[in-house]
């Protein structure tokens, strides 16, 4: 049996599958990013929330948010070994190889993630050959889903916004300035609570201040996440996965038209893909 988990910030899908890629079982976790996760906690909700439902697990494969540098993934891997006792060692990985192997498999191309933060690399049909460093909802991130959130706070905080969507805004959160503000500078987890307003984004799209966030986030996205690689890179398509790129998707794809940048493929989840890829990869009687 193989243990595949797809880990951004906001959630954790774990899925259990056979030798056929038959679903076995599946969870729904929290979010284990070890820069936001102690191993301490990603070890009690592993024990707690995953390990009732899963048994007689081989190999667990796990691709997650804050694992594309060593020594996060060797923590997390760690806390793996120690928590799913497998016949081989966790493999521990970034989330953007995880995109790319589920979205082009063994293909060439770009693969991107638009969820609650934002990541894309060049693949050429086995690993990363190309890679923007990711900084962060703090220095980059444009096009996520906590990014724009906080572009949209920002205003809304300003009320640099329709007097109808500010009093929707607070019939809807039932929040104010100093929650908000609480939530943000004194709680732990600020991105996952500024992605949280994304569907609120996505009700006012078309308000000129909100369509403007959109679309010039996903510009600033394809310049630095896209048009910085080379341009033999670029005329190989991008790909997406993530809960904005799949919801926000019209304004993507307008954006991309104008750049004239050809997207191939836009899917919310990348667990199915990741599932097909290891069953024809990774054989688990291996």
């Amino acid at each position: 049996m193989l243990l595949i988990a797809d880990s951004g910030s906001t959630k954790t899908d774990w899925r259990m599958v056979d030798e056929d890629g038959k679903q076995v079982a599946s969870v729904i976790t929290e979010g284990l990013n070890p820069y936001f996760v102690t191993q301490e906690k990603i070890a009690s909700t592993i024990a707690e929330k995953v390990l009732p439902h899963v048994s007689n697990v081989e190999k667990v494969f796990f691709y997650g948010a804050g694992c594309g540098l060593p020594v996060k993934a060797d923590l997390v891997k760690q806390v793996l070994n120690e928590t799913i006792p497998g016949r081989m060692p966790a493999e521990v990985c970034g989330d953007i190889l995880g995109a790319a192997r589920s979205l082009l498999q063994d293909e060439e191309g770009i693969a991107c993630i638009l969820g609650t933060g934002a990541n894309s690399c060049v693949y050429d049909g086995r690993e990363i050959t190309g890679i923007m460093p990711s900084l962060g909802y703090m220095f980059s991130d444009w096009g996520s889903g906590t990014v724009m959130s906080k572009d949209l706070i920002a205003l809304l905080l300003q009320e640099q916004l329709p007097s109808a969507l500010l009093e929707d805004f607070k019939a809807t959160y039932k929040i104010g300035r100093p929650e908000i503000l609480d939530n943000i500078y004194n709680k732990p987890l600020p991105n996952r609570f500024l992605a949280s307003f994304t569907p609120f984004l996505l009700k006012y799209a078309e308000v000129p201040e909100c369509k403007e966030i959109i679309l010039g986030n996903f510009t600033k996205f394809f310049f630095y996440y896209v048009q910085r690689y080379p341009k033999k890179s670029q005329s190989l398509g991008v790909s997406f996965t993530g809960s904005i790129a799949y919801r926000f998707q019209s304004y993507l794809k307008q954006v991309a038209n104008d750049l004239d940048i050809e997207i191939k493929t836009i899917v919310q989840h990348p667990m199915d893909g990741l599932v097909k890829y290891h069953r024809v990869t990774v054989p688990i009687n291996d």
